[in-house]
């Protein structure tokens, strides 16, 4: 291949300075090849006929068409310095240079490299255009350059050469079936690391394009959903693809955006691996900014010397501090899945403020939910709240076999709850019906023994398998009728635990160290939130506590209170009569006792006295003590990049435990749960015969046996029935003669 006349530029006269470059048409260079450059580089054309002469700008040749060399490129368009510098040699020469310094001088001014641009990956999608010699930091941000570039104006650019050296492009067909003009050639520069345009025909000829296959791919997609997907972590992937149809103009498949959206949460959320590596650092973080908290983490220790991630357990000063102050000493415990990434188990105490809300104590993740896992993390709180036996405590949890156990050996002195809830659940699985359900709930809210006694005797005589089947369960785990006074909670269900649970489901579904900080994030902002919103309440009550007396008392007029005393009284309803000492604050019903709050009876007799009942509710519902729990704050963590490192190995992540079937996003409701929605009447009782055997029992999909023709049926005569021998029998006769 011939190389172009190269000129070079000499000293022009102080008369033709400003006119434009002065050339020597006399020297033609030797021909210049470059052996690293590949013939397809070789052979772009530079077909755009370039402007007039700038003196900021690189001299160029106009009217000037050579076959395309990157470095002879390269070495021709130096720039044009400033008029100091363009002096007449005789001018030089009087100031006493020679000609040997001249040349030398204007050697080092031709070699002097061109200064290209540099990408700029911030710009605005649509304004990203590949400019010739524009150098990248990688091949990657040129690819991402040259998508948005040929997305934004429809452009089929394809990639035809990818390799981690070098990156050749072109574009489709036009209207005649020809090749559009386009071509584009990268590669690594030799004397930086940079990837720049070495050869670019920027012409088009193309008709527009919706499909990019090799350009639009999964990253990029990912790429621009990555705040959108931060903010809403459940777009669907249809949703994903309407939304680049509609924005881009550009089709993709529903396949792409699965894929991308799957990239992007390892983008956003990191790898799962690297969420276990760094649990000894995110637990060193919360001791470091939140002194006196707990942070305990659990490995087992492999063979081979590495260890493997089992569980992690928190537990915040400012919590503790809190639930010490101002709460009841009433905790629920439960355990829920986790149903991301990260597979386990969520262990959570769970305690209730002054305003009978949740207040999350402490949380742990565990690979499975048993005995071992429950008794370390009861341990660990023990310790935190300073339970030590359990005296005094009320512990309210699900019939959990490894958590009974748990209790039941580390806080021997407590009084341990079952959820009513599920002790109905399996209640109902053998004793279905609305009798069954009236008559345990009955005895579940008793709050005397003679109630509950009554209330079982007379399901006894419904049903005896029923009365042995709740008394099997330990009638004093679920029943208010054996519930110790003055714990100021009456609750025979662990919903504030089950409440706890839905909030943070969407937390549940992300990796480890994700989960672990919005679920701090949440109590964080939660914690300072309720530090300041008892200042708009009224009173010296809280006022959920407030709702609940009014919900109470609403018939209290309808009894009536006779004294017998300064503060006590009778207090009777039809054949149903309790003793009411509002001196002592208590009542023979003892739900006031049980609950802190003046039960119907207590009301009707304040009502007599002319008292207010909010004034004998227990302290532990007072704004004072809800203030109280909330007067501390959990300080913020720094991010991950400054976490302070740890001499631990790192853990791996637990061995990957994937359950039958699609992964559950919710609980499975019971059917009585289901109050608000819609439902349709399955059939229930009908029997099955197959349309395959007519047999009974099962239907044609199941069938085994062969196939058989359906059976005939009699047809039924018309008229009267008649007797064996064809006479019509007496009845028969009979009707037939009146008529």
């Amino acid at each position: 291949m011939r190389n172009p006349r190269r000129k070079i530029r000499r000293a022009q006269p102080f008369d033709e300075m400003g006119k434009g470059p002065y050339y020597d048409s006399d020297f033609e260079e030797s021909e210049l090849e470059s052996e690293s450059e590949s013939e397809s580089e070789r052979a772009f054309v530079v077909d755009e006929e370039l402007g007039d002469y700038d003196a900021n700008e690189h001299t160029t040749f106009p009217q000037l068409k050579v076959p395309f060399d990157a470095f002879l490129y390269d070495f021709c368009n130096v720039p044009v310095y400033s008029k100091r510098e363009n002096v007449d040699d005789e001018v030089i020469r009087e100031e006493g240079h020679s000609d040997n310094e001249i040349e030398d001088e204007e050697d080092e001014i031709d070699q002097k490299p061109t200064k290209y641009s540099v990408h700029d990956p911030s710009v605005h999608w649509k304004k990203m255009k590949p400019h010739f010699g524009e150098k990248y930091a990688n091949q990657t941000e040129l690819r991402f350059c040259l998508t948005n570039y040929a997305v934004h104006n429809g452009y089929p650019i394809k990639v035809t050469k990818s390799s981690s050296t070098r990156l050749q492009a072109k574009c489709g067909l036009d209207n005649k079936g020809k090749r559009c003009t386009f071509k584009l050639w990268a590669s690594w520069m030799n004397k930086e690391k940079s990837f720049q345009i070495k050869g670019l025909n920027n012409n088009h000829t193309c008709v527009r394009e919706y499909k990019h296959a090799t350009l639009v791919n999964p990253d990029w997609i990912a790429k621009q959903f990555l705040k959108k997907l931060c903010v809403r972590p459940k777009m669907k992937a249809r949703e994903m693809k309407e939304e680049i149809k509609k924005k881009f103009l550009c089709i993709v498949s529903k396949g792409q955006c699965y894929r991308a959206k799957r990239k992007a949460q390892e983008i956003l959320t990191g790898k799962l691996s690297e969420h276990y590596a760094r649990i000894w650092e995110y637990g060193g973080e919360i001791i470091r900014s939140n002194p006196g908290s707990t942070a305990k983490v659990g490995v087992d220790i492999k063979e081979d010397g590495s260890s493997v991630f089992k569980r992690f357990y928190v537990c915040f000063k400012a919590i503790k501090d809190g639930w010490i102050r101002g709460c009841r000493r009433v905790i629920g415990l439960d355990g829920c899945f986790l149903k991301g990434q990260c597979k386990g188990e969520l262990l959570t105490a769970i305690g209730r403020d002054g305003n009978n809300q949740v207040y999350p104590i402490a949380w742990a993740v565990v690979d499975v939910e048993n005995k071992d896992n429950w008794e370390w993390f009861i341990k660990l709180l023990v310790k935190d709240l300073g339970l030590e036996l359990g005296e005094g405590l009320t512990v309210i949890s699900d019939q959990h076999k490894g958590l009974v156990e748990a209790v039941k050996e580390n806080l021997p002195l407590v009084e341990h709850r079952q959820c009513a809830r599920h002790v109905y659940v399996n209640f109902k699985k053998v004793y279905n019906g609305i009798d069954y359900k009236r008559h345990f709930w009955a005895a579940s809210m008793s709050t005397t023994e003679s109630s509950f006694l009554e209330t079982m005797e007379e399901l006894k005589e419904m049903n005896g398998g029923a009365y042995d089947h709740l008394m099997a369960r330990n009638p004093e785990s679920w029943s208010r009728a054996f519930y110790k006074e003055g714990r100021a909670c009456e609750a025979v269900e662990n919903g504030i635990s089950e409440s706890f649970n839905s909030v943070i489901l969407e937390a549940r579904t992300k990796p480890l160290l994700t989960m672990l900080e919005e679920l701090r994030m949440y109590v964080m902002e939660r914690f300072y939130r309720m530090s300041t919103i008892h200042l708009t309440w009224r009173g010296d009550v809280c006022p959920t506590i407030l709702t609940k007396l009014d919900d109470w008392c609403t018939d209290m007029r309808l009894w009536s209170v006779v004294a017998s005393d300064t503060n006590v009284f009778e207090v009777r309803l039809g054949f149903e009569s309790f003793q009411v000492d509002l001196g002592q604050q208590f009542c023979t019903c003892r739900l006031w006792e049980i609950s802190g709050i003046p039960c119907i009876h207590a009301c009707a007799a304040m009502n007599h006295t002319q008292q207010q009942p909010e004034t004998l509710i227990s302290s532990w519902f007072s704004k004072e003590k809800f203030a109280e729990t909330y007067k501390g704050n959990i300080r913020p963590l720094n991010g991950s990049r400054m976490w302070a490192r740890t001499p631990y190995a790192k853990p791996l992540p637990p061995p990957a435990r994937r359950m039958p079937g699609r992964p559950k996003t919710r609980r499975r409701k019971h059917i009585t749960e289901k109050d608000g929605e819609y439902r349709k009447l399955k059939s229930v009782g009908g029997t099955k015969i197959c349309q395959n055997c007519w047999e009974e029992g099962h239907n044609k999909r199941t069938c085994k046996n062969p196939t058989k023709p359906q059976p005939q049926q009699e047809k039924k005569r018309k008229g009267r029935p008649v007797t064996r021998d064809g006479q019509m029998d007496g009845q028969a006769r009979c009707n037939s003669k009146k008529r």
